[in-house]
């Protein structure tokens, strides 16, 4: 039988140990690596061989995180009408010790997301709703193979933790979204210049151990006359449908804008496929709706990543063709043609052997 003092003991230590649980929530900026670390913790806080974490879909379902005897799943759940997941939100469940008749006796069935015939069935359910921004956006279970495994104040330490647990998952959200926006073009929404340095030098130091990677930059011809003409606001909506064509550019392809009017693309081609590829895109260029009566003339010059190369010599062969290209006033001059009396654009000299 237990004695006051021991309840206490074990009230201090199960406090300490949800405290070691919210600093290592706490270590984590990232959603991915927060929701594993959330498992081993949980398992290790209430010594119990099945934990839960779903979160809601766009849809209405649910993306389940499943940790049993050491083995981590994830699956998909179709949106419900009515289950455990559906009643933890609305506020009818949180702690149920024998499960398979709490089942048959409401008319529910269930989903085990990660099945093995060698482990047995949840007998005892926890769980409580995981709220951020004052929505519900997912349940944290714990569960056991016994029945009658959890007393009230089981729960009370779930509840707390799920409290601790949406903290952490909102300012993981929020270090996301900052994250994202510091990346990200705010007119076009694609990429941004710094994301395109990340991007391209990662891809110069992957070498010859990578998959080839052809770099293309790209403007728009007289785009001051557009703006002059058609207002800014024409010549903005611009940038955004050719950004729009440019992150569509084929599978693979990362789109950014580097500043004004340039973009660039980093297509994982070698260069004749990226030829082909920017050929049939220049079709869909001109096929585009555009807030002008024309679609405006494009510069675009291609260089294949080479080893040894720095990103300024990378971008700087691109820029050197692109430019020779508005130098001219053609559209849409690239630099693998071959050079012949109708072709304006020569190959622009590699800077290496």
């Amino acid at each position: 039988m237990s004695t006051p003092t021991a309840d206490a003991q074990r009230q201090i230590a199960r406090y300490r140990s949800l405290v070691q649980v919210t600093a290592a929530l706490a270590r984590h900026a990232r959603t991915p690596d927060l929701l594993r670390t959330m498992h081993v913790e949980v398992q290790r806080l209430f010594a119990m061989p099945v934990t839960l974490l779903a979160r809601r879909t766009p849809e209405g379902g649910w993306h389940c995180l499943t940790l049993e005897s050491h083995n981590m799943a994830e699956q998909v759940l179709a949106p419900r009408r009515d289950g455990l997941l559906e009643r933890v939100l609305g506020g009818t469940l949180r702690l149920e010790n024998d499960l398979p008749a709490y089942l048959q006796r409401e008319g529910l069935g269930v989903v085990r997301v990660h099945y093995r015939h060698d482990l047995p069935h949840t007998m005892s359910w926890m769980g409580v709703p995981l709220q951020v921004g004052g929505e519900d956006v997912g349940v944290l279970s714990v569960q056991s193979y016994d029945l009658h495994a959890f007393v009230p104040e089981d729960l009370e330490f779930l509840e707390l933790l799920g409290v601790h647990l949406s903290v952490a998952l909102e300012n993981a959200a929020l270090h996301e979204r900052i994250e994202r926006e510091a990346r990200t073009d705010p007119l076009t929404g694609v990429a941004n210049r710094r994301h395109f340095t990340e991007q391209a030098q990662a891809t110069l130091r992957r070498g010859t151990h990578g998959p080839p990677c052809t770099l293309a930059v790209v403007d728009v011809q007289e785009f001051k006359v557009i703006n002059d003409t058609y207002g800014h606001l024409a010549g903005d909506q611009v940038l955004v449908v050719l950004a729009g064509l440019l992150r569509d550019l084929g599978p693979g392809n990362h789109a950014f804008r580097l500043g004004g009017d340039e973009f660039a693309a980093l297509l994982p081609l070698p260069l004749p496929r990226a030829e082909a590829q920017l050929d049939a895109w220049l079709g869909q260029v001109a096929a585009a709706a555009w807030p002008v009566p024309q679609p405006p003339r494009l510069n675009v010059g291609l260089a294949a990543a080479w080893p040894g190369a720095t990103l300024s010599e990378w971008l700087r062969e691109a820029d050197a063709r692109m430019y020779r290209a508005k130098r001219r006033r053609t559209p849409a001059c690239w630099t693998w043609k071959r050079t012949t009396a109708a072709d304006p654009c020569p190959p622009w000299p590699r800077p290496h052997p």
